[in-house]
């Protein structure tokens, strides 16, 4: 092909083909690559003309962003077959072989991607229904020639100029100044957000001629569930819009099976629904479905050669004239109930049902299983009682006739809802799978229309549920670190214990309900009296709650602590504390490296330690309950107390120190992974207190709440805004071209001004243990400390101690000692503060 201007400038591209050209999109299913995957194992015969016949196109330049952009680049890959979208391959590679013409694909995807990102605005715009019409009202508040844009964005910048003034109403009555938050509108939940990859990904490519679209992704969406239709009917009505083609054909998947060992249980939910949405957008014209629900494994499945190739299936027999292609798989119809019976009808039946199964390696070409009904598990019955009893299966033609033990009056029906993976499944006589389904009462079960969740298996005790408040407050950070079972607290002093009342953030979050926290504390034994009982009621602008123990002896008596949040009268979380003694308690923190302490003997003395357990030892924002940021009570990565060998470091210093006083001991010690400066053990509010740490002070206090330098870092955000909505996106529009080369696209930030790493470490290793009842604080220092603070290192060795004694409050001895000290020094140092 030539190209030749006016002016007599020309241009050359050889080495073209005509054939057919396909649109490739989803997530990284689709994105992922031949070489890892069974389409390696599909191969292309070498040509006497040396011409590749699949061929793919992928967008390098640019991945996402706000607004349409047309100038990008990007390459044709010609034979280099690993690296191609094996998905896609593996549909190209079907029709070559059944069209032999050269394949182009045009691969737009990209990982953890939502259908949404792919959809292109004018795909939202004339969606009836309101979830859609939401989507599209905050595409219209990121384009600033609208008034939707305006309006919502002066209610954004008046309620954060409104939360600047409350603070100053706040700390002008000596309370607490809060963050200034406003919810942000448009589509800017992060550069996956809706139409986003559209946008940066396709949209260069249009209107690049093309026969038709084939779509793999579901992952970004499992937990949406039935809005996947309406998100389906979106991106396929704004792909044809801006192609200009009413009856672009676009042939989707419906999402496989996560995981490898799919339950054969019934389950309704975020999975189970979006696979119906996918299943009814059928209702599409010029559309097909092609299940995957045999397919099984991990995140990134490695059978996607035979996914591919079903989607060809429609192709081959819609577009390219093999009328005689069977497409479908078995779809659910409908079903009539005769005495115990329950008999099922199917769509794409004809010629029988067949049992057969795939394997987890190879193509997974679906293996027959002759007379199989008995090894096919996933058919459930239920009654009126609503309870699913699992259901004998016979065949009989293209019919299923069902009955299960308990149900003598089926109403409701269930196939797979749960997936299938690798199990003994139902096909059509083409080996294409039946799609799962659910039906009570001849009407699909969805989460909204069912009476109680989970679902009651019979003969199954279910352990958790993906529903209701339990689920929402798993996370629920109840208790902080030091609070978990075989605590050692301080004897002889009131302790405070206390926890978050969010749904799992490290930080502190306000909770979702109003209810109450009811907290008890006793001896372990059960029969003894509770020495604190109490009940404290929630509000939703709560982030804590606090409860005051009274002084307790030092001893071996083991109690225990229940503390529940409850909604409505409802236990939505709950953590039973056991083993906790009182004695002496000791925050210590340390440098990497090895500490020398001589084992010492040990002691009969309970001694406990509570190190780090995760990997981030610091972090630019404080972790308000724990140390690892999980707030999964069970987590690996949480802090525990162990009884600890007295030949180690800590063990031995807790055991020389119980031999002293005859006291339970328990040692919260936390050890840096890597070199920390003195100033990064600070909290970041007391660094003024230093003035060699005063510029950190004012770097940082941009995004601490009730003081100047976070007021102006508010108004320089509202002003980001304002130049971003008046300079940077109307340029993009009318370029048509990404601003300042960004691929993945760009908004203002709040925390972008903030660069010290003063008061890291305290944030992570020390703010979740504030305020403690101890006995001392123990802090060793090295001489790297020392170096980095050069001059002023007094001065901010003064700093940390008063700030650490206010902040975990009580009268607590402070020993600062050397880390090449702490054989000789440390035990009689902590020996002279107990005395």
């Amino acid at each position: 092909m030539v190209i030749t201007e006016a002016g007599g400038k020309s241009m050359s591209l050889e080495n073209l083909l005509v054939g057919e050209v396909w649109l490739a999109s989803g997530q990284s299913n689709m994105q992922w690559n031949v070489a890892k995957s069974s389409s390696s194992e599909l191969t292309i015969e070498s040509r006497a003309d040396g011409v590749v016949p699949i061929r793919e196109f992928t967008v390098r330049s640019v991945t996402a962003q706000l607004h349409p952009i047309e100038k990008a680049t990007g390459e044709w890959q010609c034979g280099t077959y690993g690296s191609y979208s094996a998905v896609a391959f593996a549909f190209a590679h079907k029709l070559y072989h059944e069209l032999n013409v050269p394949v182009g694909i045009l691969n737009g995807s990209f990982s953890e991607t939502s259908i949404q990102s792919w959809t292109p605005r004018v795909g939202f715009r004339d969606g009836q229904d309101d979830y859609t019409k939401a989507i599209y009202q905050r595409i219209l508040e990121s384009d600033p020639t609208t008034p939707e844009h305006q309006a919502a964005w002066e209610k954004f910048y008046q309620e954060l100029e409104d939360g600047i003034a409350e603070n100053a109403a706040r700390v002008a009555r000596d309370e607490p100044a809060i963050e200034v938050t406003a919810k942000r509108p448009a589509n800017l939940n992060g550069n996956r957000d809706a139409s986003w990859l559209f946008n940066g990904r396709i949209n260069p490519l249009v209107p690049y001629a093309l026969r038709g679209a084939i779509w793999n992704q579901g992952y970004a969406n499992m937990g949406e569930g039935i809005t996947y239709y309406n998100n389906l009917h979106s991106l396929i009505r704004g792909w044809r819009i801006v192609w200009g083609r009413p009856e672009l054909p676009v042939y989707f998947h419906q999402f496989y099976t996560p995981g490898g060992a799919a339950s054969p249980h019934p389950t309704v939910g975020g999975t189970s629904e979006m696979r119906l949405g996918t299943l009814m957008a059928r209702d599409i014209p010029h559309t097909g479905m092609a299940s995957q629900i045999d397919v099984g494994g991990a995140i990134h499945y490695y059978q996607k050669a035979v996914p591919g190739q079903r989607l060809a299936l429609h192709a081959l027999k819609n577009q390219y004239g093999k009328s005689d292609i069977v497409a479908d798989g078995p779809i659910f119809k409908s079903y009539e109930v005769k005495g115990k019976q329950l008999i099922v009808s199917f769509d794409h039946a004809e010629g029988g049902l067949q049992v057969a199964t795939t394997k987890p390696n190879g193509l997974i070409q679906p293996e027959v299983i002759e007379n199989g009904e008995a090894q096919v598990k996933l058919f459930y019955l239920a009654g009126s009682d609503r309870v699913w009893h699992p259901a004998s299966v016979r065949i009989d033609g293209d019919k299923v006739i069902l009955t299960a033990d308990g149900v003598d009056q089926p109403k409701g029906v269930s196939y797979a809802a749960g997936g299938v993976s690798w199990q003994p499944n139902l096909y059509n006589k083409a080996l294409l799978p039946m799609s799962p389904f659910i039906h009570y009462d001849h009407q699909p079960v969805l989460v909204s229309n069912w009476p109680e969740l989970p679902l009651k298996i019979a003969g199954l005790e279910q352990e958790g549920s993906q529903y209701g408040l339990s689920h929402t407050y798993r996370k629920m950070p109840l208790l902080s670190s030091q609070f978990r079972e075989k605590a050692v607290l301080q004897a002889g002093v009131s302790v405070t214990i206390w926890g978050g009342l969010g749904v799992g953030s490290a930080q502190g979050e306000k909770p979702a309900h109003e209810g109450e926290i009811v907290f008890r504390f006793a001896p372990s034994d059960p029969n003894a009296a509770a020495i604190v009982e109490k009940t404290i009621p929630v509000t939703r602008e709560m982030k804590e709650s606090q409860v005051q123990l009274p002084s307790m002896p030092a001893g071996n008596q083991a109690y225990t602590k229940t503390v529940a949040f409850k909604v409505a009268g409802e236990v939505v979380h709950a953590r039973n504390i056991t083993g906790m003694v009182f004695g002496d308690v000791f925050y210590m923190v340390a440098p990497p490296g090895n500490l020398a302490m001589p084992a010492a003997e040990k002691t009969k003395e309970i001694v406990r330690v509570m190190r780090r357990s995760s990997k981030r030892d610091r972090n630019p924002f404080g972790s308000r309950f724990n140390v690892s940021g999980s707030t999964t009570a069970d987590s690996r990565f949480a802090e525990k107390w162990n009884d600890t060998d007295h030949t180690v470091f800590a063990g031995a210093l807790g055991h020389r120190i119980a031999a002293k006083t005859g006291n339970p001991v328990g040692i919260i010690f936390m050890q840096a992974g890597a070199e920390a400066e003195l100033k990064e053990w600070i909290a970041a509010e007391d660094l003024n207190s230093a003035p060699s740490l005063m510029a950190d002070y004012k770097d940082l206090m941009v995004l601490r709440p009730g003081n100047e330098h976070y007021d102006a870092n508010i108004r320089r955000h509202i002003a980001d805004w304002k130049t971003y909505w008046s300079n940077d996106i109307p340029r993009m529009i009318d370029t048509r071209s990404v601003p300042e080369g960004s691929g993945w696209g760009r908004y203002p930030g709040l925390a972008g001004q903030a660069t010290s790493i003063a008061g890291r470490t305290y944030n992570v290793m020390t703010l979740c243990f504030t305020p403690s009842s101890l006995k001392g604080i123990v802090f060793i220092k090295n001489s790297t400390m020392q170096e980095k603070a050069g001059a002023a290192y007094d001065e901010q060795l003064e700093v940390l101690k008063n700030s650490w004694m206010t902040r975990f409050g009580g009268e607590p001895f402070f020993i600062v000692i050397d880390a090449k000290e702490t054989e000789s020094r440390l035990a009689e140092q902590i020996e002279k503060g107990i005395k």
